[in-house]
């Protein structure tokens, strides 16, 4: 099966501008099953020849169910984004794409990710919003270099002591979960600029979060927290301390 002529005509634009950039978001959607399969299989053997320096591939809004092993050809991608389609899986050939730098699975059905998820080490942002997910699978916690990393949206019921093994961690989102308790261990993570924990279970939040001497948004919104006023937690990460700070000074 030949590439499809606006396909085509995507790649061709993006090879006479020298472009590093492909964006094929939506471009698929009139094709489903192994035709689907195939054509994906066409457009990157026709990209490895005629776009082997491409380091953006957009895949967004295709209703993927599967990823072909044909997409390891193109070894330049420094980012790849299968934002909203429909895997169930992420398979184990995905760690042989180690120039990604930037890996977008949200809005998928994804259960767990692949052990060789952990070869990606160059990878500094991971995208899993809106999944399946109830715990967080261990190869996450040894990408070591991840500054930004969003679990928003899923069943996540608590945290790994692993997590804190991501010590370049910026941004955490881990809102809309159904998280009871945070790890006090979590304070490891001294390079944390915003952590998001809104939309959970959480009775009650550790003082020590406060000290995280980086952090400038703490967001802990509807939450049944009993240890911190719910206007209080509503204001922001200065208004907390100040808050825990009263607590002290009044003892």
């Amino acid at each position: 099966m030949a590439v499809p002529k606006k396909i085509f005509k995507i790649i061709k634009t993006a090879k006479k501008k020298q472009l590093k950039q492909l964006d094929l978001s939506s471009a698929l959607l009139n094709y489903d099953g192994e035709n689907l399969n195939q054509i994906i299989t066409e457009v990157v053997n026709f990209l490895q020849f005629n776009l082997s320096y491409c380091e953006v591939l957009d895949l967004s809004f295709n209703k993927l169910k599967t990823v072909p092993e044909s997409i390891t050809k193109l070894t330049n991608l420094t980012q790849l984004n299968l934002y909203n389609n429909q895997l169930q899986t992420v398979p184990e050939f995905i760690g042989k794409l180690t120039n990604l730098t930037q890996l977008n699975l949200s809005i998928n059905q994804l259960t767990t990710v692949p052990e060789s998820l952990t070869q990606l080490t160059n990878l500094t942002e991971l995208y899993l919003s809106i999944n399946q997910l109830t715990t967080v699978p261990e190869s996450i916690t040894k990408l070591t270099n991840l500054t930004q990393l969003n679990l928003s949206k899923n069943q996540l019921k608590k945290l790994p002591e692993s997590i804190t093994k991501l010590t370049n961690l910026t941004q955490l989102n881990l809102s809309r979960n159904q998280l009871t308790t945070v790890p006090e261990s979590l304070t490891k993570l001294t390079n944390l600029t915003q952590l998001n924990l809104s939309r959970n279970q959480l009775t009650t939040v550790p003082e020590s979060l406060t000290k995280l001497s980086n952090l400038t948004k703490l967001d802990l919104r509807d939450n049944p927290l009993e240890n911190i006023p719910i206007e209080i937690a509503e204001n922001g990460i200065e208004a907390i301390r100040a808050y825990f700070r009263q607590l002290k000074e009044g003892k």
